[in-house]
């Protein structure tokens, strides 16, 4: 998350946040950096469900209505989703 939207929400790096929108929610640690453009957050593929504390991972947030051609996988870029302190 960009270090500016953090701070307007109050949040601090390395802190667990809660990522969510109407679809689910996931408990994740914070990190900060201009890298990522303000209004976006971004999440790196490697959550397990064995791991997670709301039992899905940021998987859950998208919508698993349109899959791509092969294998009918998943065919998603980005999603809206809000973030707080979890």
């Amino acid at each position: 998350m960009h270090p500016e939207d953090a701070a307007r929400r109050q949040l601090a790096a390395g802190s667990e946040v809660k990522v969510w929108n109407e679809r689910g929610e996931v408990i994740l640690p914070l990190k900060l950096t201009d890298a990522v453009p303000r209004g976006v957050v971004a999440s790196e593929k490697g959550a397990w469900l064995a791991t997670s504390r709301t039992g899905q991972t940021v998987s859950a947030l998208v919508s698993a209505d349109m899959r791509a051609d092969l294998a009918e996988g998943a065919c998603f870029n980005d999603t809206r989703v809000e973030v707080g302190p979890a």
